[in-house]
């Protein structure tokens, strides 16, 4: 049974504006990455994650539930009697999510901060005052919500006395340079990802000696035209990275998200196509989205592997 579109955007625009996230994550999830590294605290430039990876996890453990309740003909009554009751919000009360997948995606960021140190770029951190971009709700058409949330995320950049911010993802990037300064006026923040930043060291990492096929975020390759700075980046690793035939680079495929919390069956059957398209050239897949990984992670077979390209790179300029 479809459900209530209505209110599952209801739901994620009412905890974006109570908790300032779609779905509540735990500080030590968000930020506890951070943990050791001695990264300064603020500054003009910062690492600004937008919590789009820390909050992956708790994001699939909403689209299981959502799932679950896809197939009942109950479910559109569910919604409407938690919203009402207010206990549908709080979807860890459901299902937390694994720890080995919370843990997994801190990681991610954890490694793409120590990239950026080992390459010598200074910057800085805002721990709790990192927050996420809103970008869930420019993308569900969520406008007035998103206008809210993107100020208020911008006056305490502004407040912190940001200049720069260093971004990790495709999303983040993308709502960050492109989509903020449409509806925040005077709006003077420079962004820029961890990749380009990365790419321009002209660092040198260990031959790895991997070959794997790679899978170009939409946001990265279509709006930011961030294309070939991950493939130098991987072959200066040492990574051969092979490409499906006319569905890369600015002509890749969807990998099914960020629908997923509106039909979970669809962004499924989407992408399914995609891993499809991807385990016909090989079984090394390399992404660079939280969201297409976690898309991907629902359908692809257990005899494929699947790493955040920061894994890679982790691997090849990092260790030894």
């Amino acid at each position: 049974m479809p459900l209530p579109i209505k209110d599952v955007l209801d739901m994620i625009a009412d905890n974006t504006r109570r908790r300032g996230c779609p779905v509540p994550i735990p500080e030590k999830d968000a930020y506890g990455w951070a943990d050791g590294l001695n990264i300064p605290r603020g500054g003009e430039t910062v690492l600004f994650t937008g919590l789009l990876y820390q909050l992956i996890p708790y994001i699939d453990s909403l689209v299981k539930y959502l799932e679950g309740m896809e197939k009942t003909s109950v479910g559109a009554l569910v919604m409407k009697l938690g919203k009402v009751a207010g206990k549908v919000i709080d979807v860890t009360k459901i299902a937390g999510p694994p720890r080995e997948r919370v843990g997994e995606q801190s990681r991610i960021v954890r490694n793409i901060a120590m990239l950026l140190m080992k390459s010598g770029v200074s910057f800085g951190y805002l721990y709790e005052d990192d927050m996420y971009s809103g970008v869930l709700l420019h993308d569900l058409g969520l406008d007035d919500d998103f206008k809210e949330h993107a100020n208020k995320v911008y006056r305490k950049l502004k407040e912190k006395g940001v200049k720069t911010i260093i971004t990790i993802d495709p999303h983040t990037t993308n709502c960050m340079r492109k989509v903020y300064p449409e509806y925040i006026d005077n709006y003077d923040l420079e962004v820029k990802n961890y990749l380009e930043v990365l790419s321009e060291k002209e660092i040198r990492g260990k031959d790895l000696k991997e070959e794997v096929v790679i899978h170009d975020p939409c946001a990265y390759a279509r709006y930011e035209g961030i294309i070939e700075q991950p493939r130098k980046l991987l072959a200066a690793a040492g990574v051969k990275v092979l490409e499906v035939p006319d569905k890369s680079r600015s002509m890749t495929f969807c990998c099914g998200g960020p629908v997923e919390s509106l039909s979970p069956s669809l962004s499924k059957g989407v992408a399914g196509q995609r891993i499809e398209q991807l385990t016909s050239m090989s079984k090394k897949i390399v992404v660079m989205c939280p969201i297409c990984y976690s898309s991907f992670l629902r359908v692809k077979p257990d005899d494929v592997e699947m790493r955040d390209i920061s894994e890679y790179l982790a691997k090849g300029f990092l260790e030894g």
